[in-house]
């Protein structure tokens, strides 16, 4: 991930702005092709010598990058090159997952590496002040173990429902939540004094396929992601879409049936009360131990069960083969045990529907994807506000901020 310059585009590039340019630049061809010496990032960034010498020392003295000795002498010989490299070390960030099941925490590095997890179910009370206090104490308690003096540090919230990412705000979080107008960020930077991020978990989940799964490197993409409830992250030429309202992606409220257009569905949608897990297991026969063994055990049946079968798969078909309609990417990816069930069912449905092909795909990351995501978003938060220190725009630790890449 490179440190973002687009908030100097379009400004007069006067001498202190060419120099801050000059350093987020140098600071990324460090952190991509370190160890490097001074003379190799001259030759990589087509900058002078001495023009590099300042801005690497001003990078050293601000503790974004270290120095590691001297390396091999070039085919002349000649004395040897002090190398550098990016300090990963100079931040820390610290990402947060709310899950129906589990609230996990993880801490790394500025590079993304985890160096600390903690794990607890998500049990008893689920109402937001319960489950804040308890995100509050764990990672409290991270934030503790982790005695960290760098310059950087931010925390990645991904929490169910509709998330205002500007104000940090849970907008709704119904099914099995039931919060409205959860201020996550401001609870968490009150706390910590830490600058915070807050978006959907199905979003976050996207990111986490962007930088990590099958859909890496792509700049088109869907994600869907299936289990007690149903979400999609659409990533438009390398941006996560976000909508007016924050519920770009919530295909839950999707309506595939005219005949029932006229129903009350607010509180949970069409598609969601059609495929769900629990659903799924409402419609089963008793004694299904989870919607996952009811679809494995129902695709070989041919009575009522296999109806119900074909029912979810051609509401998942149907309702991807859409999305592909809308948004055209390059693939589509499925997230949870029970889209890895019906993958092949899936693609059979879209394939009669849609007259181009786009690859369906199953993730390799699901159970992390969340986690993997909201520390990317983490990373492009920490990254922004190192470039914006490079334009003396950002000093104090409290000031928030916002990754660029994410919004659309």
């Amino acid at each position: 991930m490179r440190l973002p310059h687009d908030h100097l585009i379009g400004q007069r590039m006067k001498a202190p702005l060419m120099r801050s340019l000059n350093g987020i630049e140098l600071l990324n061809l460090i952190a991509e092709h370190g160890p490097v010496s001074r003379a190799g990032l001259a030759k990589l960034s087509r900058l002078s010598k001495p023009t590099v010498s300042s801005q690497v020392e001003t990078l050293v003295q601000q503790g974004w990058v270290v120095e590691l000795g001297q390396g091999e002498s070039g085919a002349k010989g000649g004395k040897k090159p002090t190398m550098i490299r990016f300090n990963a070390d100079a931040g820390r960030l610290f990402a947060v997952e709310i899950d129906s099941e589990e609230i996990r925490i993880a801490v790394a590095d500025l590079e993304g590496k985890i160096l600390d997890k903690q794990i607890r179910p998500t049990e008893g009370d689920r109402r937001a002040d319960s489950i804040l206090d308890r995100v509050c104490r764990d990672l409290g308690e991270l934030i503790e173990r982790e005695r960290f003096t760098g310059a950087q540090k931010v925390i990645s919230v991904a929490s169910p429902g509709r998330v205002d990412v500007r104000r940090g705000i849970t907008i709704d979080a119904g099914n099995l939540f039931n919060w409205s107008q959860v201020a996550i960020r401001e609870r968490l930077e009150v706390q910590f004094n830490i600058p915070v991020l807050v978006d959907n978990n199905v979003k976050m989940a996207t990111l986490g396929e962007l930088y990590f799964g099958v859909a890496k490197g792509m700049t088109d993409a869907i994600v869907v992601r299936l289990d007690s409830g149903i979400g999609s992250g659409v990533v438009v030429r390398g941006r996560l879409i976000h909508g007016r309202h924050w519920a770009a992606g919530e295909i839950a409220h999707m309506n595939l049936d005219l005949a029932r257009v006229s129903e009350e569905w607010s509180v949970r949608g069409y598609l969601e009360s059609m495929v769900a897990a629990d659903r799924i297991l409402a419609e089963a026969p008793e004694g299904q131990a989870s919607a996952v063994e009811f679809m494995d055990l129902a695709r070989q049946s041919h009575d009522a069960s296999r109806k119900l079968f074909d029912k979810v798969v051609l509401h998942v078909g149907a309702a991807i083969g859409n999305l592909i309609c809308v948004y055209d990417p390059s693939i589509v990816v499925l997230q949870g045990e029970l889209l890895a069930q019906v993958v092949a069912e899936v693609r059979d449905v879209v394939a009669r529907a849609v007259p181009w092909q786009t690859r369906i795909e199953v993730s390799k990351i699901s159970a992390d994807a969340v986690l993997l995501g909201t520390l990317s978003a983490a990373r492009a938060l920490a990254y922004e506000r190192i470039a914006k220190l490079f334009n003396g725009r950002e000093r104090t630790a409290g000031v928030r901020g916002r990754p660029a890449a994410q919004f659309a």
